[in-house]
């Protein structure tokens, strides 16, 4: 007889949900209907059908899933789509510092460092980390010295494996680095013409294809099913073709990656052609170290690689190209941008502006090998690539907090390390790269919520720049908050940090300790002007104008039309100290018509002066110059002019400038980055009040 009836739901992959589905079938059927589906071995056959109906469903799913490269989970999967793109996944990448190295009592007339001569850090959480120079520097030897500037020592051991060409045995021409740890920015592959004939030819990585021919030296790469990567070779046709008995010899560092970031003492563990009397000056510490490209970081990069074509037109074609370069460069941030929308406009140029990670800026060597082998082989040839510094806004913090003790067990200590967390996590999550904003009140609903007894907070901000002043020449520097600045005077202006050293004008034998920057208190001005926004309606009378703000003795009377609007405001005394003032306009006495007229207040200066001033040893101020710069409060803009110190108060030689913001919400732009220094201590101070 024909089953009553005999649909069966597949969309459901539940376990039970199939369960119940086959026994919902089962029983449809006039021969089975009858049957007990919960105490009988029927049961168990169900469980079993269910079990592996629910299984293959999932393998399915997956096999469905890692078919394309936004669905795919597995590494594998993954990585061989990006392959269908062209798209070779980032190694490890060997952190760099960079050393002077002075080699004492040298009897020879010229000296070689060696490629690969080892050096060892300073101890990072208990570690020692290896370094080696990745290529060989020669100098000439003066008074018994051979002095190496500038060397470049990269975090690894060095590796070198070798593999004979069998094309009967591997006609592919592929050979896998068993290296998990391999940074293939290190990587060297040379070609030897057999195991009686030692010369061999270098072979470069085959990037380009438009310009491979039969006889281009060249190797390709590709990352394995296994997570190591694989070199082959060419066929004839793109790239020289290799032939049996060749010996295929490759050199590379294997690396820790980042854990070593920060090192920056050093001992040299060889001798140099027999020479060990040595001297290291560290002059950067090791940074632009980076892990294995991550699944994620692949999924995203690989289709916009493919997209630029090996060419850059576009701006996201330059940001990928950077982003992938093959110099074991690592970046958190780029951001590119044409000519035609920089200030001024620089027509035929394009403007690259890079974060490295783990430092601030690009050495001169790393950008000028950026430009010449990454940037400039894709950019069009009518365009200029012009790299430029990020310029870093540093954003102090002071959080007002007060909390209902009774509403928590948390102490107050608690309570301010509580903030502080939430300030550096925003920090951490919204700064800290190119085209970022800073919002206090977004700030302000973060701190509000992180804890149920906090009643309210409050935010105020300073904003620094950091420089390194010239110590031998004085220079003006010029100093971009790029916000409309308040204006101040004394503690609460414009200040600088730490003091710096000058010659004294009086004796040049003798010098001035501890000179700061500060705001003129005359730069600090009146109201200029009173603009009406609404004339009001019904005056009869001349209505009363009140002046309100920080500063003292600004007053102005107000004029009228017959038709009792608003005719204009006269200011009669501009008043000082003014860096912010309200106009209220209150009818007469005896006014009882007059309504809704508005104004504000245009205050004098939009320039201000500062000067520089030290404590005298009577503890008295006094002012070494009068016009050491100028202040631009509109457009954010400090200057300090013909600025010579000869000393800073500071181990890192920086000078710190403060200022105050007029507005709670700051963005950047171009090549400009908010953040908080993390090296500074007092870049976040919470004050807690429990109630």
């Amino acid at each position: 007889m024909a089953a009553a009836n005999s649909n069966i739901q597949i969309t459901d992959l539940d376990f039970n949900n199939i369960k119940t589905n086959l026994k919902k079938f089962l029983q449809s059927q006039d021969t089975l209907k009858d049957y007990n589906y919960e105490g009988s071995a029927l049961s168990t056959l169900l469980d079993v059908l269910a079990y592996n109906t629910q299984y293959n469903a999932y393998y399915l799913n997956m096999v469905a899933n890692e078919m394309f490269l936004d669905s795919a989970i597995v590494r594998s999967s993954v990585v061989s789509h990006a392959k269908l793109l062209n798209y070779v996944p980032k190694s490890s990448i060997a952190p760099s510092a960079t050393i002077n190295l002075k080699v004492n009592q040298v009897s020879d007339s010229s000296l070689t460092l060696p490629k690969f001569t080892h050096f060892l850090s300073e101890s990072i959480d208990g570690v020692n980390y290896n370094f080696v120079t990745t290529d060989s520097y020669t100098v000439n030897v003066s008074s018994n010295t051979a002095t190496f500037n500038g060397v470049t020592i990269r975090q690894g051991i060095p590796n070198t494996l070798s593999f004979t060409v069998d094309s009967i045995n591997n006609p592919t021409y592929t050979f896998e680095i068993p290296d998990s740890t391999i940074d293939t920015s290190t990587l060297q592959v040379a070609v030897q013409v057999s195991s009686s004939n030692t010369s061999y030819e270098i072979f470069s990585l085959g990037t380009n294809y438009l310009t491979l021919d039969s006889t281009s030296p060249v190797y390709f790469l590709q990352e394995s099913l296994n997570g190591t990567y694989e070199i082959y070779f060419g066929d004839g046709v793109l790239g020289k073709q290799l032939s049996d008995g060749n010996i295929v010899i490759v050199s590379y560092i294997s690396t820790n990656g980042t854990s070593s970031a920060g090192a920056n003492n050093f001992v040299l563990m060889d001798s140099i052609s027999g020479y060990s009397n040595t001297t290291i000056y560290p002059i950067t510490s090791a940074s632009q170290g980076g892990d294995k490209e991550s699944i994620d970081s692949i999924k995203f990069q690989a289709p916009k690689s493919y997209a630029a074509q090996g060419r850059a037109v576009t701006k996201e074609d330059y940001i990928t190209a950077i982003q992938q370069n093959n110099l074991g460069y690592s970046f958190d941030a780029v951001n590119v941008w044409g000519g035609e929308e920089n200030d001024p406009p620089v027509y035929g140029q394009v403007f690259v502006s890079l974060k490295p990670t783990g430092s601030y800026t690009l050495t001169d060597t790393q950008k000028q090998r950026l430009v010449e082998e990454i940037i400039k082989p894709i950019s069009v040839m009518t365009v200029t690539p012009t790299i430029v510094d990020p310029d870093y806004t540093y954003v102090q913090i002071s959080v007002n907090v007060v909390y209902d003790s009774k509403k928590t067990a948390k102490t107050s200590g608690q309570i301010e390390q509580l903030i502080k967390n939430v300030v550096q996590n925003f920090s951490q999550s919204t700064l800290n790269t190119f085209q970022s904003t800073f919002s206090s009140p977004d700030l302000i609903a973060a701190i509000q919520n992180c804890d149920p007894s906090i009643i309210t907070n409050e935010i105020s901000l300073q904003l620094q720049k950091k420089f390194n002043p010239n110590l031998t020449t004085p220079e003006t520097y010029t100093l971009y908050y790029n916000v409309p600045l308040k204006k101040g005077m004394f503690l609460s202006g414009i200040s600088s940090a730490p003091g710096v050293v000058f010659q004294n004008p009086l004796n040049k034998a003798l010098t001035i300790n501890n000179v700061y920057i500060e705001e003129v208190p005359s730069s600090t001005g009146g109201v200029e002007s009173i603009s009406i926004i609404n004339p009001g309606y019904g005056y009869s009378t001349t209505p009363k104008v009140t002046i309100l703000g920080d500063g003292t003795g600004a007053t102005a009377t107000a004029e009228i039309y017959a038709n009792g609007q608003l005719k204009a405001i006269n200011v009669t005394n501009k008043g000082s100290g003014y860096t912010s003032a309200l106009v209220t306009i209150t009818p007469a006495t005896s006014d009882t018509t007059g309504r809704l007229g508005a104004a504000i207040a245009t205050l004098e200066g939009q320039y201000g002066t500062l000067r520089t001033y030290y404590n005298n040893t009577q503890n008295v101020k006094t002012i070494l110059n009068n016009n050491a710069g100028t202040v631009d409060y509109v457009n954010g803009i400090v200057t300090l002019t013909s600025f010579g110190p000869i000393d800073v108060n500071n181990p890192l030689g920086q000078l710190t400038v403060s200022v105050n913001p007029t507005t709670t919400i700051i963005s950047s732009t171009y090549n400009r980055i908010i953040t908080v220094d993390p090296f500074d201590s007092n870049a976040i101070v919470v004050n807690v009040t429990a109630k």
